[in-house]
């Protein structure tokens, strides 16, 4: 079975999740502070897979029309002469 690329992005994000977990408890950092640390870590990589199950999600934009590619500029209008008075 396939695994989609937000998937197997997932099971990377979750295993750094549990390597920072590993690694502030080997630091000696305080238990509230890892908390508040892993907190806002598992609140980044959430967001980081929702957004990437959304771009998986939506279709790639349409080529532009030829007609598009090949269209130019509008022409700056030309000042209109005015006669000098004699």
């Amino acid at each position: 079975m396939l695994r989609s690329a937000v998937s197997r992005q997932s099971l990377v994000l979750g295993d750094r999740l549990d390597a920072l977990a590993r690694a502030l408890q080997d630091a000696g950092v305080p238990p509230e502070r890892a908390e508040r640390l892993l907190a806002r870590a598992a609140a980044a990589t959430l967001d980081a897979v929702a957004l990437g199950l959304i771009h998986e999600r939506v279709p790639a934009p349409a080529a532009p029309a030829a007609e598009a590619s090949t269209a130019t500029a509008p022409r700056e209008p030309k000042p209109a002469s005015v006669p000098l008075a004699a």
